[in-house]
């Protein structure tokens, strides 16, 4: 028989660590999908004219004459609906104000799908404001 005891200098004691199970979070939107969200069965140009026809200049904008660019980027969710409405660039915070109050009333969008279930999916879309 063996005994153990003499090797207990040479012993190494590994703690046990509970291993947790990573919970992955699956629920970043993506950028790209095999099949994208639509609009109105369209996609993003569709969605960019409808803005287009909802969006009013705001009289301030235009009696100061401001314009620009602003860069906006949300999310469409797995029910077609948009939010995390963020603003990466914009010439004035009246501007930022008109498009929010044009994007919380967009239709549903067909939601973004991979591996055929609804996904979440991020787009960024730059919208260009010129008083003529």
């Amino acid at each position: 028989s063996v005994d153990f005891a003499e090797f207990a200098e040479d012993v190494e004691i590994i703690q046990q660590v509970a291993v947790e199970e990573e919970n992955i979070e699956d629920d970043q939107p993506f950028v790209k999908v095999e099949q994208m969200p639509s609009f109105m069965g369209g996609d993003l140009n569709t969605f960019r004219m409808w803005v287009a026809q909802e969006f009013k200049i705001p009289a301030i904008a235009a009696e100061n004459g401001i314009q620009g660019k602003v860069v906006v980027q949300f999310v469409i969710e797995k029910d077609g609906r948009l939010s995390s409405i963020e603003f990466l660039q914009s010439p004035d915070r009246v501007y930022e104000d008109e498009v929010r109050r044009v994007l919380m009333k967009s239709p549903k969008w067909t939601p973004g799908k991979q591996r055929n279930s609804p996904v979440r999916v991020r787009y960024t879309l730059p919208v260009e404001f010129r008083i003529q």
